[in-house]
């Protein structure tokens, strides 16, 4: 595993994001993860990119750094005066595993923060009678 310096990020709203890199090797090539928080932890933002075997770990970061200002020039929730809403009509983010709730239903990490099932679910709601598409993806693609 190889490690390289911190990297700290504006969003759109202005506020900087540190994140740390490391390089890892696997039988297909080289990924290459960008954590805001404790790898171990669900909190803050985490991207990856995926380099076929022999990549230049430096060009990887520098495309997972150009991944990260576009994912973080977007903000899909809004905090307003009745509390968190969805900033537009479009929300994504990871799924985590929930401690609360023994993995029956998953934790959200949408914008670096925690969302609960449930919290999505009333966010939904001023929805209602819209139709929606849920798009699954693995951590290395665009979303």
């Amino acid at each position: 595993m190889e490690e390289f310096e911190p990297v700290r990020i504006q969003d759109c709203d202005g506020e900087t994001h540190l994140f740390h890199f490391e390089a890892r090797d696997f039988g297909a090539g080289i990924a290459v993860e960008a954590y805001e928080s404790a790898p171990a932890g669900p909190d803050g933002y985490r991207f990856q990119v995926i380099g076929p075997p022999g990549s230049d770990r430096l060009g990887l970061v520098g495309q997972l750094i150009q991944k990260i200002r576009r994912a973080l020039s977007v903000k899909h929730l809004a905090d307003r005066e009745l509390g968190v809403d969805i900033a537009d009509s479009v929300v994504r983010g990871r799924i985590e595993w929930d401690e609360e709730q023994d993995g029956r239903v998953p934790l959200l990490v949408v914008d670096g923060r925690r969302i609960t099932w449930e919290q999505l679910g009333a966010l939904l709601m001023k929805f209602e009678g819209f139709q929606f598409k849920l798009e699954i993806r693995d951590e290395s693609q665009e979303l």
